[in-house]
């Protein structure tokens, strides 16, 4: 059951972005970055590197756009808010990272004090693009208005994908609050615009986009490398779900 979408003067909408920029804040004014990866990076020890790796590709791009697709493959405008803050957390992370240069835990603190999960990067570090992503997706979907149950158990997702980039040794905590910050903002503006521009939500793009986002899932379950071989379980799953479950939808369409 659908909820309605909140509006932009409700406390719901800012509440993350705020809570990300105090955070950013607090850690950068303590000196506590450092302190805070090495807490979260210890999570792979105590509770086994197959969970993290799992947590951790749900901020992957294909995984996010194969999992939007299932959710939301009766819901278009979902979709089409979702392409076009896709655009602008691009911009986010990429523009920054450039601009950054910022360097990986690994590469700063050296391979003996980091426990890796993955792949072992040392560059690109601020902001986290994973984290975005997932903050992004959450964010659609909670502005789209959908049950409170699957917009809150998206944000617990976006959280624990984000904990995760520490967790696996590839973020710091300041680049985890960056990405949650901008991912939602992406979200807000692609939401923002979807409202005022209804392509997207037209019969004959409606099909275009839903076939993009299948062919999404099939290449999630066919050639995509997410740099996490113990989450490749997952990954399987979610792809075959995107597959099965746009399939049907796009099917029933092109019978009409």
């Amino acid at each position: 059951m659908e909820t309605e979408p909140p509006g932009l003067r409700n406390p719901r909408v800012w509440a993350v972005p705020l809570l990300c920029l105090l955070g950013f804040v607090t850690v950068l004014t303590t000196g506590s970055n450092e302190a805070l990866f090495r807490l979260l990076n210890r999570l792979g020890p105590l509770s086994g590197d197959p969970l993290w790796a799992s947590l951790t590709i749900l901020g992957d791009t294909l995984v996010a756009i194969a999992l939007a697709g299932l959710l939301a493959r009766h819901r278009p405008d979902i979709l089409w808010g979702l392409l076009l803050a896709a655009v602008f957390a691009t911009l986010w992370v990429h523009g920054i990272k450039s601009l950054a240069g910022a360097l990986r835990p690994l590469a700063v603190l050296g391979p003996e004090q980091v426990h890796i999960i993955g792949h072992a990067l040392r560059s690109g570090s601020f902001p986290s693009g994973h984290t975005a992503t997932a903050f992004t997706l959450a964010g659609v979907f909670m502005l789209r208005g959908t049950p409170h149950w699957l917009a809150g158990g998206l944000l617990l997702m976006a959280v624990l994908a984000g904990i995760s980039r520490s967790a696996v040794g590839v973020h710091w905590p300041l680049d985890l609050f960056a990405g949650a910050f901008g991912g939602w903002l992406a979200a807000l503006i692609g939401c923002w615009l979807a409202d005022r521009w209804d392509w997207g939500v037209r019969p004959g793009p409606v099909r275009g986009i839903r076939i993009f986002f299948l062919l999404c899932a099939v290449a999630l379950l066919t050639i995509h490398d997410t740099g996490y071989p113990q989450a490749q379980w997952l990954q399987w799953l979610i792809g075959a779900a995107a597959v099965l479950g746009l399939g049907g939808v796009i099917r029933r369409d092109w019978r009409r």
